[in-house]
């Protein structure tokens, strides 16, 4: 009869474990301060992406050539350069994350073996989907 009554004891507790509410109280200021920051990033327009950095050389004209074999295979994608010295920088593409990255990074591999993904400062609008 115990043992009725503790597994009795048991489901009831678990059914009754989905009716329960959970009620969030937010103070004044907190819902200010997180107000300011929606808007804050609503307005940004950056966020931190991925791109594909298919050289890195510290001769300028190779870095010209790889741009422009680049834009001759694959005319429609976004790219970009930038000299940190003493290297420049072929960056393509614009990625929110790292998976939605991964199929171009391996076709882009074929072309360019040295290809490689790099985290940057991508504008919104430049994102592929």
């Amino acid at each position: 009869m115990g043992k009725i009554i503790l597994i009795f004891m048991f489901l009831y507790g678990f059914i009754n474990l989905g009716a329960q509410t959970v009620q969030i109280v937010e103070e004044e200021p907190i819902k200010r301060m997180m107000a300011r920051y929606i808007e804050s990033n609503k307005s940004n327009g950056i966020i931190r992406g991925w791109r594909i950095q298919i050289i890195t050389t510290n001769d300028r004209r190779n870095m010209e050539s790889a741009r422009a074999r680049f834009q001759g295979l694959y005319p429609g994608i976004p790219i970009t350069w930038e000299h940190e010295t003493p290297y420049y920088k072929v960056k393509i593409g614009a990625y929110r994350d790292k998976i939605t990255l991964q199929p171009y990074l391996q076709m882009f591999k074929k072309d360019f073996p040295t290809a490689i993904p790099i985290m940057d400062n991508v504008k919104k609008s430049e994102l592929i989907y």
